[in-house]
């Protein structure tokens, strides 16, 4: 299991389609990825509703929790998603 802080750097936030993308990779790497808020408030990957109530704008900062075989990789392809969306 490893843990980081990312702080969400698009300018759309995760939205619908960011958080897609993290949705495969955390299913293609078989990690389960939970994020958490300052608040508390959790969300795991597998869920769309669950992330989207996080309301992750952008400067959000989101604890992120992986666990699974390939969690490093994981971990870096979430991190990029961060950093650059997906595709928009």
């Amino acid at each position: 299991m490893i843990n980081k802080h990312l702080t969400v750097k698009i300018p759309e936030g995760l939205h619908f389609r960011a958080l897609g993308k993290i949705l495969k990779i955390s299913r293609e790497q078989q990690c389960t990825v939970v994020f958490e808020k300052e608040n508390g408030e959790k969300a795991n990957s597998g869920s769309y509703f669950e992330m989207l109530a996080l309301c992750a704008i952008m400067g959000t900062t989101l604890h992120v929790t992986v666990d699974g075989f390939n969690e490093t990789n994981t971990l870096k392809m979430i991190e990029e998603v961060f950093e650059k969306g997906a595709g928009i």
